[in-house]
């Protein structure tokens, strides 16, 4: 029987089976290498890219922390109180009710600057203010009906030296002292009385006459014998008792106007109650608007000072990520340069 081979190997045969085996060695060697730097390449590839998008947010943020509080900066503190104005025809709206009696003030003790603040208003302001219900006066009045004085109409309106000096009315301080509110006062209860609403009440007042009656109880002390007092020596004597003082309630009824008519003097004071009474109002509605507006502007400017420093803060941040990003970039690039070693060339010099 023939034998097809030997299989004793001979010593070429174990050095090429050796040669094989480390190739094989050397190239899955060099496979795991490259899958690793492929790896770390996209590692690093996705890090710089994360690096630039937090640096760009950082960046944008900075940017708008810092135009916020430049903006804040540029925010005024200096707020205008809105002008008070209340027009005639408000004043003709808002009439629904007389103005009550007002209690004129004592002068006592009153500075010679008080004294011509008040004079010079009284010619200058409040005389063309008494002209317009002097005009109503004397159209509608009746005869047995007195015009007042000038004098007298400060004192019945409140805006006499002596509430004026004793500083408790502000309507009276704002007539006086205010030339703007002067100014919508004369205007406002001039059309007042020359509405012609007005107009038709008072002429129904000169027509009216007085078919109703007004009432009221009074107080009257009155003289009686009580049979049961012992305030005399001799109450008991016959008839016993005293002879007492007492205070009796008595109705007494005069005769009045019907409800509804208003005399000149009555439309003028509703007229200008109802002005200082608006005035007043919206004085008080434009400061209460102009210092919320103050607050808000003041809040506004507070934050100056923390927005700037966010946006320090975030520059700060961003200088650091940046830094990270240079230090990656030189890692890539050494890596680069060690993986490709043709890239790096000696130059010598030339003689």
């Amino acid at each position: 029987m023939n034998r097809l081979s030997s299989t004793k190997n001979t010593p070429i045969d174990c050095f090429v089976a050796g040669a094989a085996w480390l190739g094989g060695q050397k190239m899955l060697k060099s496979l795991k290498t490259t899958r690793l730097d492929r790896v770390e390449s996209a590692y690093l590839a996705i890090l710089r890219v994360a690096v630039l998008a937090v640096a760009t947010l950082c960046l944008l943020a900075a940017i708008g922390f810092a135009a916020d509080g430049l903006w804040r900066i540029a925010v005024s503190t200096d707020v205008e109180e809105e002008k008070t104005a209340v027009s005639p025809a408000d004043v003709v709206s808002a009439m629904k009710t007389p103005t009550p009696p007002r209690q004129a003030s004592g002068q006592s003790e009153i500075s010679s600057g008080v004294r011509q603040r008040h004079a010079t208003f009284q010619a200058n302001v409040f005389r063309p203010y008494y002209a317009a219900y002097k005009r109503a006066s004397d159209a509608y009045k009746k005869d047995e009906d007195k015009t007042l004085t000038e004098a007298e109409l400060l004192s019945a309106l409140g805006y006499d030296l002596g509430a004026y000096a004793a500083g408790s009315s502000l309507a009276t301080k704002r007539f006086v002292e205010n030339p703007e509110y002067q100014q919508q006062a004369q205007a406002a209860v001039a059309a007042a009385m020359s509405d012609p609403g007005t107009v038709r009440l008072l002429a129904e007042y000169k027509a009216a006459e007085k078919t109703a009656q007004s009432c009221s109880t009074v107080t009257e002390q009155r003289r009686g014998w009580d049979s049961s007092s012992t305030a005399c020596s001799d109450w008991f004597y016959t008839p016993y008792g005293c002879e007492v003082t007492r205070n009796v309630p008595v109705e007494r009824c005069v005769p009045a106007y019907p409800d509804g008519i208003v005399s000149p003097f009555v439309a003028f004071g509703r007229a200008d109650g109802t002005f200082r009474t608006l005035w007043a109002a919206r004085a008080e509605s434009n400061a209460s608007d102009a210092y919320r507006t103050l607050t808000e502007r003041e809040n506004t400017r507070a934050a100056i000072g923390p927005r700037l420093l966010i946006a320090l803060q975030i520059i700060g941040g961003f200088l650091a990520v940046m830094f990270f990003f240079l230090i990656i970039a030189v890692e890539r690039h050494l890596r680069r340069l060690a993986q490709s070693p043709s890239l790096v060339t000696d130059v010598e010099p030339r003689v």
